[in-house]
C-alpha cells in the first residue's frame, strides 16, 4: 500500500484531514510557541502527523517550528527576567519543576550558551530554560542565537529520523490502524494520569 492511499483510509483519513487543515500550520507555530514560553505541549505531537502526511512540506514545518519556538523561547526570557514574581515562579511552581528549575538557572549562569544548546538533549520542557535565562539575566543575543540553534536541532533530527523511518511506520500505521487508535488513546489518558498523580 502506498503512502497516499495509506493516509486516505480509515483513521489515517482524519489525521490527514486534520494535518492538512487551512489552520494546522498557524495551530503547529502556537503550539511551539506556547511549549518555549510557559505551556509544556510537545509541538512534536502534531508536528510528526503533518509530516508524515505530507512529506514535501517537511523543510517549511522545521522552519517555522524553529521560528515559532524561538520567539516562545523569548517571551519565556521575559518572563524571567521582568516577570519572574508575578509569572515565572508560580508557573515553575504547578508544573513542578521547582528543583529542575534551580538546576538550570545554576547551570545558566555557569555555562550560559552551551547548556541552553545541550537542552535540546533532555526531556524537561525548555520554556524552564528559557525562564531560568531570563532570571539568571543571561545576555539576550547569545540566548537567542542558542535557542535558535538548540530547537533547530531538535527540530531537524525529528524530521530526519521522519525521513528514514517515517514512510514504514505510515504503512504500518495503516495495517494495524485500529489497534494503533485505541493503543494511541491509552497512552495519552495514561499519560494525563500520570501528570496529574505524581
Amino acid at each position: 500500500m502506498s503512502d497516499a492511499s495509506a493516509a486516505h483510509t480509515g483513521w489515517l483519513r482524519h489525521v490527514s484531514a486534520l494535518s492538512r487543515h487551512r489552520y494546522s500550520v498557524w495551530a503547529l507555530a502556537a503550539i511551539a510557541y506556547v511549549d518555549s514560553a510557559f505551556l509544556p505541549i510537545p509541538p512534536d505531537l502534531l508536528l510528526v502527523p503533518m509530516i508524515l502526511i505530507g512529506r514535501e512540506r517537511t523543510a517549511i514545518l522545521l522552519l517555522i517550528c524553529t521560528v515559532a519556538s524561538a520567539l516562545g523561547a523569548g517571551t519565556g526570557y521575559l518572563i524571567g527576567y521582568a516577570l519572574w514574581s508575578a509569572i515565572g515562579a508560580p508557573l515553575v511552581q504547578v508544573y513542578g519543576y521547582v528543583d529542575a528549575f534551580e538546576m538550570y538557572q545554576r547551570l545558566v549562569h555557569e555555562w550560559g550558551f552551551w547548556i541552553i544548546i545541550g537542552k535540546a538533549f533532555t526531556p524537561i520542557p525548555f520554556m524552564i530554560a528559557a525562564i531560568a535565562a531570563g532570571v539568571a539575566a543571561m545576555p539576550l543575543l547569545p540566548f537567542m542565537i542558542a535557542v535558535t540553534l538548540a530547537r533547530g536541532f531538535h527540530f531537524v533530527m525529528v524530521g530526519g529520523l521522519l525521513a528514514l523511518f517515517g514512510p514504514r511506520m505510515l504503512a504500518m500505521a495503516a495495517r494495524y490502524e485500529r489497534p494503533f487508535a485505541i493503543v494511541t488513546v491509552i497512552v495519552l489518558i495514561g499519560l494525563v494520569v500520570a501528570y496529574h498523580l505524581r
